[in-house]
């Protein structure tokens, strides 16, 4: 199911966590839809998933404390470039992913554990430093092309009681790199005509992956050229563990 939400700007994906709440799932019938597998939400075709989340939760006894033992893994996953369309499982046999495979991952393992979750999709302002600053090599800048004005990000909502956004894409290596750069950490969402901002919010987001993975840009040598990106990303985030 595809449902479209205009909210006011994200004011900190997890500053909820930083007040105490008495946690009910209310495991209605209008959560179901957020508890399902799907083709790349694979908990139910994976022991790993549903290993992982077990392991990493196993001596926490709320839903918000199992919520931020996986985001936390999920989060420190290094992130790279790479297709939209891969399987949970996947993401967590390598160990590393785009906003698109972490964001899944993380909806996988808190679904594995009957907590409800769901993605949210929306546009950002391109990342032209982080842009440049990748593709310095130009090689890998005549094969990329120039940054584009903007582009799709995907991140997610865990239900604790209520709705809450949470967003695992970059790792803090990555983010220490970048700000030893200068390059600019937040995420510049782009508003609507009216200057309210849109997120399109997905149960399963199979159809929407797989459309975006028909649109990528990187067409051919996809695996080489993905690999000298993240080559890059690799040295901005020795810059952050130095």
């Amino acid at each position: 199911m595809i449902r479209a939400f205009v909210n006011a700007p994200i004011k900190g994906a997890l500053a909820f966590l930083a007040t105490p709440a008495k946690i009910d799932l209310m495991k209605t019938s209008s959560l179901e839809e957020y508890l399902q597998p799907s083709e790349l939400c694979d908990f139910d075709r994976s022991p790993e998933i549903k290993a992982k989340a077990r392991e990493l939760t196993e001596s926490c006894r709320t839903a918000r404390q199992k919520f931020q033992h996986l985001f936390g893994l999920v989060k420190e996953l290094p992130y790279g470039l790479e297709d939209w369309d891969v399987a949970a499982s996947e993401t967590l046999a390598k160990g590393w992913g785009m906003c698109s495979g972490k964001s899944n991952l993380l909806v996988a393992l808190l679904r594995s554990l009957g907590i409800p979750a769901r993605y949210r999709i929306y546009r950002i302002r391109a990342e032209v430093n982080l842009w440049i600053e990748v593709t310095e090599e130009r090689a890998l800048s005549q094969r990329l092309g120039a940054a584009p004005s903007e582009q799709d990000h995907v991140d997610c909502q865990v239900w604790l009681g209520k709705w809450h956004p949470c967003d695992p894409a970059r790792d803090t290596p990555l983010e220490r790199g970048m700000a030893a750069l200068g390059l600019p950490l937040k995420r510049e969402i782009i508003p609507d005509a009216s200057g309210r901002i849109h997120h399109t919010i997905l149960a399963n987001f199979d159809n929407w992956a797989k459309q975006r993975q028909n649109r990528r840009m990187v067409r051919q040598d996809r695996v080489e050229t993905f690999a000298r990106v993240n080559e890059q990303f690799s040295r901005i985030r020795a810059l952050g563990q130095s």
